[in-house]
């Protein structure tokens, strides 16, 4: 198995039709030491569709951690 496959499930923790409000949240989380994916993080700019919003994942097992941090940042209400 190659190191740069994912293994864990994947949640979404976030999203907003704002992209630089989830390159923020990854950012945040990151710097925290969870590691973060982004998906639709091209779509929702062109497209601008509600289902096509950026979104932001974690592994399920980062989620309660995540969670309470963006918590903590102010990315999600306490």
């Amino acid at each position: 198995m190659e190191d740069n496959q994912i293994t864990d499930p994947l949640e979404v923790i976030y999203s907003s039709q704002s992209n630089t409000d989830v390159i923020g949240a990854k950012n945040f989380l990151e710097s925290e030491g969870i590691p973060t994916f982004m998906q639709n993080e091209i779509a929702g700019q062109l497209y601008g569709n509600i289902a096509d919003i950026p979104k932001l994942l974690v592994k399920q097992t980062d989620f309660e951690k995540a969670h309470a941090l963006l918590i903590t940042g102010g990315y999600l209400p306490g």
